[in-house]
Order: C-alpha cells, then sequence, then structure tokens
C-alpha cells in the first residue's frame, strides 16, 4: 500500500489538474459511481465533528474520515485533520492512505474555481474573501491561476488569519490586496465572492452584492450553520454540488427551504450546467453551495495515486 504525505501531495497536485479531473467526474459520476450522504458524529463535548465520507467511482472506493474541531483555532492546531483510504473494487486491496486535510483543502479549492468558470461573468477583476483561513486562502490561489484577477478584498475576524492570508499571497502573487474591515466591504468590491468561514449566522448583508457578482459559499457544513444571508439566497440563481447532500445539510439552503423562501425547483446541481452549459444575463447574481462532495475527494485522491505511482512518489508498505 501506498501511503502519501502532505508534502507528497502538494507535488503531485495543482489547481489545474484537480480543475481537470473534477470537470471529467462530474461529467460521468451519475453512471461510474455511487455516493452515500456522509455519517457525522457530534461532540459537544469537546466541540468536534468526525465526517465518514464513503465512495466509489469506476473501479475504486474509497472513504474519508476527517475532523473539524472549533477548538483547535485556540491551540494553534489545525482545524481540519483526517486521512482517505483508496481500494480497489475489482479484488478489494488497501491502495493508496493519504493525508486527508491536504485532500480537502485543494479539492474544495478546486470545486470552487470550477463553479466560479461556468458560472460568473468572463474577465473577472476583483476576487472577494470572507475567511482568510487555509481553504480561503487556497481557493483564492486556485481562482488567481486561472482568472486575471487584479485586485483582492480580504476580510477576516482574526488578525493571524489575515496575516498568513497576506504573507502568502503577496509572496505567490503581485495581485494587490485590500485588507478590509468588515465582510460587507469585501462583498461590494468583488465580481466573485468566497465565503470559507464556519459561522452560525451571515457574515455579509445582502444588500451589499451588486448585480452580476458570482457567490462561493465553501464553509458552512451543518445545519446550524449559516454564513449566507436568505436576502442573497432569493435574489440568486442557486448551484450545488449535489442537491441531495446541499438540501440536507447546510444551513444556507436548509434553513431557506424550510422557511419557504426557496423550494428545490430552485436549485441545479454544477454537473448539469458542465452537460448542457449554462447562459448567465451580465447582471444575475449566481451562488454555488460546496457542501463537500465524496465524489470530489475520490477523484483527486485517485488523481493523486496515479500521479504518485507514475513519478515513484510516496512510501510503499506492506498490509
Amino acid at each position: 500500500m501506498l501511503i502519501l504525505s502532505e508534502n507528497d501531495l502538494r507535488s503531485v497536485l495543482n489547481y489545474k489538474n484537480v480543475l481537470k479531473a473534477l470537470e471529467s467526474g462530474f461529467v460521468a459520476y451519475k453512471r461510474k459511481g455511487k455516493f452515500p450522504l456522509r455519517t457525522a458524529i457530534e461532540s459537544e463535548e469537546y466541540k468536534s465533528t468526525v465526517l465518514f465520507m464513503p465512495s466509489s467511482f469506476s473501479d475504486k472506493s474509497g472513504v474519508k474520515i476527517v475532523s473539524l474541531c472549533e477548538n483547535n483555532f485556540s491551540k494553534g492546531l489545525p482545524y481540519t485533520r483526517g486521512a482517505y483510504l483508496l481500494l480497489s473494487l475489482v479484488d478489494g486491496s488497501p491502495l493508496c492512505m493519504m493525508d486527508g486535510s491536504y485532500l480537502t483543502y485543494v479539492r474544495t479549492a478546486a470545486i470552487s474555481l470550477l463553479a466560479s468558470k461556468y458560472l460568473a461573468n468572463k474577465n473577472p477583476k476583483t476576487l472577494g474573501i470572507i475567511g482568510a483561513g487555509k481553504i480561503g486562502t487556497m481557493a483564492t490561489e486556485a481562482h488567481l491561476s486561472y482568472f486575471g484577477i487584479e485586485k483582492i478584498y480580504a476580510f477576516d475576524k482574526f488578525d493571524s488569519s489575515m496575516n498568513s492570508f497576506t504573507k502568502r499571497l503577496n509572496t505567490n502573487s503581485s495581485t494587490d490586496i485590500v485588507m478590509c474591515k468588515e465582510g460587507n466591504e469585501a462583498v461590494s468590491n468583488s465580481d466573485i465572492l468566497i465565503t470559507a468561514t464556519t459561522s452560525y449566522k451571515p457574515v455579509f448583508n445582502s444588500r451589499f452584492i451588486k448585480e452580476g457578482t458570482h457567490v462561493n459559499g465553501i464553509g458552512s457544513y451543518k445545519k446550524s450553520m449559516q454564513e449566507i444571508p436568505e436576502g442573497l439566497i432569493v435574489r440568486a440563481k442557486i448551484f450545488v454540488d449535489t442537491l441531495e447532500g446541499a438540501t440536507s445539510e447546510p444551513g444556507d439552503i436548509v434553513i431557506p427551504l424550510e422557511e419557504g423562501l426557496i423550494i428545490k425547483d430552485n436549485i441545479c446541481e454544477i454537473s448539469e450546467v458542465i452537460l448542457k452549459g449554462f447562459t448567465r444575463n451580465q447582471s444575475d447574481i449566481t451562488f454555488f453551495k460546496s457542501v463537500g462532495f465524496s465524489l470530489e475527494d475520490i477523484i483527486t485522491a485517485e488523481l493523486a495515486y496515479n500521479e504518485s505511482k507514475k513519478r515513484g512518489i510516496g512510501l510503499e508498505v506492506d498490509f
């Protein structure tokens, strides 16, 4: 069995090849795979959630186990930690165990880029980010790798996150960064807006969204979390990675559904857009919600495994 560390994954995965793999995966996933809803185990005592995300695709199966720990930030520890096990469906043999945290970060960044590629107006020049942690930072980098973004408007309630965000982006990019004093400042200046928080209440006011903005909500992942205001949901054309997951798990979608502000028929899966296309008016507001879909994990994991085998990267162990 092959063991891949975070550094191994960094050497074989990039935003371009993950984007391409996900794009192909979303086209074929209904024919080639099975993706049961994930199982969540929550601990109120430790303020943590453990997610079990199984799937199969083509001749592989896999499961990601990822822990999300709210107290870790104050301890100087990562919020997200996990592992991914990839297996052969043909004979059941375990093929690869890899770092699940970086896998989650890079596939989430890439899926937000995939949504922006299909849903945003052409040639966006400004990018807003609310939640400048690791996933927010990588989602920003992913967009910079594809679009000609000229200015970034960033906000995070933690100074440490803002400092690490600006340091990393200034090192790897010449794009201007505006450090915003509040989320609404980032919102009002954005052609594309990314929210990457674990907030339990909306992180901006919908009246600050300008016409033509595309919004990616990639943070909140359970019913009690809601980073996107309902005022945006009722104005926007809504897209999700998976209808089943998005309408049963994240508060951003579940709460407006329960309140009767939207219905399921208002929501479209991103795979339908990739397959059939989407024509947007210049003034349309589009919203994509990614709650986390096991398809994204197994596609990215298989890409990492195949590339590592080709290049002789990782540690082979008997199992």
